[in-house]
């Protein structure tokens, strides 16, 4: 039987491609991904899903007129980024120069003869047009200028992002829309903390039933604990199986602080199992780092079973790739459970995957072909890699997590600030690069998050250059945010933390002990969005001097100007107020 001969991208297929003047066909999928495992292998006994890349025909075709290059969308966002058709597997068709021709998603066998028949005759007949209209739009901008009027950043950013949610949110079901129903993570977190910051009711209201709904119904795993990528029933009672590291990690951080901002504790019982599954399954026990993603293959010889029985069975495929951005997440999840729960074996294990992945992952990164040299740094790892060394800082006022943060944050500056575009690209300028890789992207929620960490580093800092590039990301994207929606949450919530006050509260005292804890969770419930939390011992307390008796003091600073220290949570709070 023949095979479809799979190459990785890389300038020697595109060379290949060139030479032969052969289209490429570009597949784009994921280990976790049902559809593209059922396009790549087929469903055994189904007679419609038998395999595309199975056929015969399919491949006699691919392997005779086609350059066939196949890419995993975790180790590769930046091609995914770009070629992506709407879902997975992308099934894309590309000039030899890497310009795209055509693309769908998931294409049975008999589509995909009349594809492959249908792209070979056009490209061989038009090809001198397609050459010259690849050439007419290289190098277009996918920003557009604005005014420094439409530049300005306001509150009514993340007031028309509450709108868009609530007009979005099942009244009956919880979640938004209604079929297939995501988590949607950002959008809860958002309601989380835009009510700590507003005081919007309803938006708790939306939180807390789309919590309970997903905890309660097929979307929760109830046996092992852990989410399910998606429902694909508007109640949440059928899910599609797979695991994702990245949704397990922001939705049990939401938990935790839908907890602590509502008073509900169920949220953070939730929240314990999440971590607790991805401690029994996805962690790595060696170095601590955790796997991507759990398979939603077989799930009716495993999740279908009666849980009694799926306790002698091995469980689904683990992708065990160690994803910087993910575990970065998962990290700062493991952080928010540890500021819930003081509980100091969760803290060991945020502590653990984030040195791993800093220290080993980071460096290298997971990608080897960047076409300089150099290290790949793209902004959706350093974003929440940022956010998880401040986080650890925050908690255990370690001087090696505010170094770490010190060097991401300036990675940050120096690999991706796209000073032309005035935001932050997705990964470095390569000149080298191929096809659609050659221009940068600016996506808005990982500008979000990169600037919300340069917010709170410069908040700790006091040195201005990093929030003024975190300012200039947002502005760039103020005059389109309305048209992102829900879409666009994790952006809503970096207005609202750039727009809130600047605030800088250092504990002196034993970290770890009870007084200085009770302090540190009234900055929890209490802090604006904005806020740089530290702990200094009292022999290492610098411009904020200790207590003469030992008793543990907090001060509270709104920019560079410092309120007198109190020792007690209620005054920490008024303090706190009068920013």
């Amino acid at each position: 039987m023949t095979l479809v001969h799979w190459r990785e991208w890389n300038d020697t297929a595109f060379a290949e491609a060139r030479e032969f003047d052969k289209p490429i066909v570009l597949d784009i999928g994921a280990v976790w991904c049902h559809w593209c495992h059922v396009m790549d292998h087929g469903i055994p006994g189904d007679p419609v899903h038998t395999g595309t890349y199975n056929d015969q025909q399919v491949a006699e075709l691919i392997n005779s007129h086609f350059v066939a290059i196949k890419v995993d969308t975790d180790r590769r966002p930046d091609i995914n980024a770009r070629y992506n058709m709407g879902g997975w597997p992308t099934t894309a068709f590309l000039t030899p120069n890497g310009d795209m021709l055509y693309g769908e998603t998931y294409v049975p066998p008999g589509r995909m003869i009349g594809l492959l028949n249908y792209v070979k005759d056009y490209y061989a007949g038009h090809r001198d047009e397609i050459i010259v209209a690849a050439t007419s739009t290289a190098g277009a901008a996918d920003m557009v200028a604005a005014t420094e009027a439409e530049r300005h950043l306001s509150l009514d950013i993340a007031q028309r992002t509450a709108s868009s949610i609530k007009a979005m949110y099942d009244r009956t079901y919880g979640g938004f829309g209604t079929q297939p129903k995501f988590p949607h993570a950002p959008a809860l977190l958002f309601c989380v903390e835009e009510f700590a910051a507003s005081r919007d009711a309803e938006l708790q209201i939306v939180a807390e039933n789309t919590l309970s709904a997903m905890a309660s119904g097929g979307m929760y795993d109830q046996y092992a604990g852990g989410y399910f990528r998606y429902s694909t029933t508007r109640d949440w009672s059928v899910p599609h199986y797979e695991k994702m590291l990245e949704d397990n990690a922001c939705l049990a951080r939401v938990g935790f602080r839908a907890a602590r901002l509502f008073g509900k504790s169920e949220f953070a019982d939730v929240a314990r199992e999440v971590l607790a599954w991805l401690t029994a399954v996805m962690r790595d026990n060696e170095t601590g780092t955790f796997a991507g993603s759990q398979d939603a293959d077989k799930e009716e010889e495993y999740y279908g079973q009666p849980l009694d029985a799926r306790s002698t069975m091995p469980t689904p495929f683990i992708d065990r790739t160690v994803y910087v951005g993910w575990n970065a997440l998962a990290a700062s999840a493991f952080v928010e459970g540890y500021r819930y729960d003081r509980d100091l074996a969760v803290l060991a294990a945020a502590q653990t995957c984030f040195q791993n992945v800093f220290d080993t992952v980071y460096p290298s990164h997971y990608r080897t072909e960047t076409g300089t040299g150099g290290v790949a740094h793209l902004l959706t790892d350093v974003g929440p890699l940022l956010a998880a060394a401040l986080d650890l800082f925050e908690v255990t006022g370690n001087a090696q997590y505010r170094q770490s943060a010190a060097l991401i944050a300036d990675d940050l500056l120096k690999f991706l600030d796209d000073v032309d575009a005035q935001c932050f690209r997705d990964m470095p300028a390569d000149l080298n690069a191929i096809g659609a890789l050659s221009q940068p992207k600016h996506d808005i929620n990982d500008n979000a998050l990169a600037a919300t960490g340069l917010l709170r580093w410069d908040a700790l800092i006091q040195h201005g250059a990093y929030r003024r590039a975190a300012l200039r990301s947002l502005q760039t994207f103020a005059p389109n945010a309305e048209r992102y929606g829900i879409h666009g949450s994790a952006y809503a919530s970096a207005v609202r933390a750039a727009l809130s006050p600047e605030l800088h509260v250092v504990v002196v005292g034993e970290p770890y002990s009870t007084d200085v804890t009770k302090l540190m969770d009234e900055v929890y419930t209490e802090a604006p969005p904005l806020c740089a939390l530290e702990i200094r011992a009292a022999d290492n307390s610098g411009d904020f001097p200790p207590s003469s008796d030992g008793t543990p003091l907090a001060y509270v600073c709104f920019g560079t100007s410092c309120l007198p220290p109190v020792n007690n949570a209620e005054d920490l709070a008024q303090a706190i107020r009068r920013g």
